[in-house]
């Protein structure tokens, strides 16, 4: 147990943490997922120590770690067995993990001189605690295609329950997961599959910056680009459904706090 720990200095260990185990991702490659938990780690402790103009946060979260274009089979080829990783998504993954490994190492420098961008947010006060979206009052159990207009419904009284974007915890861990299911996805194109983890990932961001300098018209365009995506991965929907909620929550109060 660490005791007395500065913010810098948690900074400094869980990201030396994450730069030692990078050379085990090394090894792996973008499908593996003991590397997209590292991925995700990485992401959000640089949401958690950088600021969000941070150019160095935007660069890892820019990396693909796969190949940038989409090559279709020759008609008639037989499919690749399950987990197969072309060369060239294989290449660009090792160059990414290069770039990432530059950026640690850059982000503990930029610590060590500037000092950790750490949020405290003040504790809410409350008469009545909150369920967490997906359970309680807005708990929903789809059948059937999920499309936007579901969704909406779906959140019920959730912005009564939630803050004024949703809880950050709640929804955070929830698009964590939709990233995981577009990855999963097999009806997706390969360019929805990454449009839709950008969307996810601009999204987490702006859940992670301090509620007065969220940018709103940019959480309503990715949450609709989210749900839009979801509506398309139906191979998924019933794994995918009970997170979009929050999602929608978003999507709702965004547009509402913009007069829409």
């Amino acid at each position: 147990m660490i005791l007395m720990e500065t913010d810098n200095e948690k900074a400094i260990r869980l990201l030396t943490e994450q730069l030692n185990e990078l050379e085990t991702v090394r090894g792996l490659n973008y499908k593996h997922e003991e590397f997209k938990a590292w991925r995700d780690t990485t992401s959000g402790y640089f949401k958690l120590f950088l600021p969000p103009s941070s150019p160095y946060l935007d660069r890892f979260q820019h990396l693909y770690f796969a190949s940038r274009s989409f090559r279709p089979k020759p008609w008639g080829s037989r499919p690749n067995p399950p987990g197969y990783v072309s060369p060239q998504d294989q290449k660009y993954f090792n160059m990414d993990c290069g770039t990432a490994e530059a950026t640690i190492k850059a982000v503990l420098k930029y610590i060590q001189e500037f000092g950790a961008h750490v949020v405290h947010e003040a504790p809410r006060k409350t008469g009545k605690k909150s369920s967490p979206v997906g359970r309680g009052d807005v708990h929903q159990n789809f059948y059937g295609p999920v499309t936007f207009q579901n969704q909406a419904i779906a959140t019920g009284n959730a912005s009564q329950n939630v803050g004024h974007l949703g809880d950050t915890a709640t929804t955070g861990a929830s698009l964590l997961e939709i990233r995981g299911f577009f990855e999963e996805s097999r009806n997706l194109e390969p360019r929805q599959i990454r449009e839709g983890l950008v969307a996810v990932d601009a999204l987490t961001l702006q859940i992670h910056t301090p509620e007065r300098q969220r940018n709103l018209k940019s959480v309503l365009n990715y949450g609709q680009a989210v749900l839009s995506i979801a509506d398309k991965a139906t191979d998924v929907a019933h794994k995918i459904a009970p997170y979009l909620p929050s999602v929608a929550t978003l999507v709702q109060n965004a547009r509402h706090a913009l007069g829409g």
